[in-house]
């Protein structure tokens, strides 16, 4: 991968949790706190899709602190107290890794098909 993409990947997985934590924070505050996972898992879909692995784990950390800072109690601290909210952060994480690696193995993939397929076109 080139590495302006690779920074592309890296810049898109900032820039997509912190979107969503906009909306969550300025047009979704009354949006139920016992869901606050839903919204970020389209983003590290779209991170590991667009960067790799890297990128996808990046944006899987990134929700995470800012779901345990922003959402769970107490709110505006790291620290979580109750057991089903950290297990559910754990979760959070174990497949937002799950989410990256896929994408990874997928774009490895299609990247070896092109490479096939230029290999077969480029043979007489």
């Amino acid at each position: 991968m080139l590495l302006g993409a690779r920074l592309t990947g890296y810049a898109a997985s900032v820039a997509l949790p912190l979107a969503v934590i906009a909306v969550r924070w300025l047009l979704l505050p009354d949006w139920s706190l016992s869901h606050p996972y839903l919204l970020f898992y389209p983003v590290i879909i779209l991170a590991a899709w667009y960067g790799g692995f890297g990128p996808g784990v990046l944006a899987t950390l990134l929700a995470a602190v800012a779901l345990a800072y922003f959402w769970m109690p107490p709110l505006y601290s790291l620290r979580i107290n109750d057991i089903r909210d950290a297990a559910g952060v754990a979760v959070f994480v174990g497949v937002g890794f799950a989410i990256s690696l896929l994408a990874e193995v997928w774009r490895r993939a299609q990247e070896r098909a092109k490479a096939a397929a230029k290999d077969t076109r480029a043979r007489p």
